[in-house]
């Protein structure tokens, strides 16, 4: 069980237990010619000793207990020297209690990802100092990850990790890489689905039912389909209603959008099994809650 040293005990124990994540990182290169490979093959490595290597809390992980995720980046052009733009989809995951499966809790493609790398050069973050959009847009996805993983573990668990979010937000500069990061800016596709709405949303008491999702879903759903599946399905069914009344006035909201997209096959095998009643409610809530796969839905009553 993870739990909070001093600074002097986590600082010493850093090296051997610090690393909170467990991340796997590939980055797609194909569609870049006239540059060579091994400059790619370093940024991967790099990218990977970045994620994997730093600490970004002073909590104390175990091997077994650091957080499985993935960053997979496609790079799409070269603009100039030492300049790349392109996209990164970053997932992560976590162990249901009493159980093999792992549920997830990030699905979400960042469409809007411009920065420069320089062949062995190393990537620096420093929480209160903007160093570069690859190390902010790395440090956000850390912190993003664990700020979940520890809001599935109990309401609020992860404020501190959304608010050094909002830190990283708050230090981005305007300049050519700021796309993704700002209320304005950003790629099209993207729209208000970027980085800028998701760090504000998530800090945004309008929206505080979503983390209370988070913690019904997994601490109180997920974690006790073994022993109490009854239970478990009743209290995501509510969360999903609680759900539906924040859906009902933003239904473009990116947390809503991102938690659907990523938890949409999860909840047909969970209802798959319900009682008919159940099942016909979770599919008008999923239905309404996630139009863009609302037929999908429909295998919940055939299960």
């Amino acid at each position: 069980m993870r739990f909070l040293l001093s600074l002097i005990f986590a600082t010493t124990l850093s090296a051997a237990f610090a690393q909170e994540l467990k991340c796997n990182v590939q980055i797609n290169s194909q569609k870049i010619s006239g540059l060579d490979k091994r400059v790619f093959e370093r940024l991967q490595q790099s990218v990977n000793e970045f994620m994997n290597n730093q600490a970004f809390t002073q909590d104390v992980f175990a091997p077994e207990e650091r957080i499985e995720c993935s960053l997979y980046i496609i790079l799409e052009s070269n603009p100039s020297q030492d300049v790349f733009k392109g996209s990164i989809t970053a997932q992560s995951s976590r162990p249901v209690f009493n159980s093999s499966y792992n549920t997830p809790l990030l699905n979400v493609r960042d469409l809007d990802f411009t920065f420069t790398y320089t062949e062995n050069t190393p990537i620096v973050f420093n929480i209160n100092q903007y160093n570069s959009n690859l190390s902010s847009v790395l440090a956000y996805y850390a912190y993003l990850f664990i700020a979940l993983d520890y809001e599935s573990m109990g309401k609020n668990n992860g404020m501190k990790y959304f608010t050094i979010l909002e830190t990283i937000l708050n230090q981005i500069p305007g300049d050519a890489y700021s796309g993704g990061w700002t209320q304005l800016g950003g790629n099209a596709i993207n729209g208000d689905k970027n980085r800028y709405f998701m760090v504000t949303s998530f800090q945004n008491t309008r929206y505080s039912v979503m983390k209370t999702t988070y913690t019904d879903m997994h601490l109180n759903g997920l974690d006790l389909m073994y022993d109490k599946p009854d239970k478990a399905k009743q209290t995501i069914l509510n969360s999903l209603q609680e759900l539906a009344k924040i859906f009902k006035d933003n239904p473009n909201n990116v947390l809503i959008t991102v938690f659907m997209q990523t938890k949409s096959q999860e909840f047909i095998h969970i209802f798959s099994d319900a009682s008919q009643g159940d099942k016909v409610k979770a599919v008008m809530l999923l239905k309404q809650l996630d139009p863009p796969n609302a037929l999908k839905y429909d295998k919940i009553l055939k299960g």
